[in-house]
């Protein structure tokens, strides 16, 4: 595949997250708002890391746009001391319970995917309520690091 330093930028992955949801949400009619900080996109990131994000990020927009019904989606990532946070809300119907609970195949795979990150995966819903994701993903961990200058 060739090397991929060039682009293992936390400015490139919120590039491609806005492209995806973009792309994703405007063609089901849904209005959206992305916001990003201005700083902190020179930062490196691991491969890994970069990709684990874009899957989780891309599932959860999928989510929005196949079953959420919703008229708006707010998507809002945030570099803070800790790590990356990125948050994806909607003003739609909720999960069910049984996805809810765990029994959606996609939370699953996100779940899995935050896990390997020694990430932090909170999913929020209430019926008729929307849904809210906030993924929080640490520079570092106890064996890893993930970010590089």
């Amino acid at each position: 595949m060739g090397d991929q330093s060039g682009r293992d930028r936390v400015g490139d992955l919120l590039q491609r997250m806005r492209y995806f949801a973009s792309d994703t949400l405007t063609g089901k009619n849904i209005e959206f708002s992305f916001r990003a900080p201005d700083t902190g996109r020179d930062l490196a990131l691991a491969t890994e890391v970069r990709r684990e994000v874009l899957l989780i990020f891309k599932e959860a927009v999928n989510n929005i746009a196949r079953h959420a019904r919703c008229a708006h989606a707010d998507i809002d990532v945030r570099v803070e001391r800790g790590g990356l946070v990125v948050q994806v809300a909607d003003d739609g119907q909720g999960l069910s319970e049984a996805v809810a609970r765990g029994n959606g195949h996609g939370l699953a795979s996100m779940e899995a995917r935050a896990r390997r990150l020694n990430a932090r995966l909170d999913i929020e819903t209430r019926a008729g309520g929307g849904t809210r994701l906030v993924l929080q993903v640490p520079w570092r961990s106890a064996s890893h690091a993930y970010l590089s200058r």
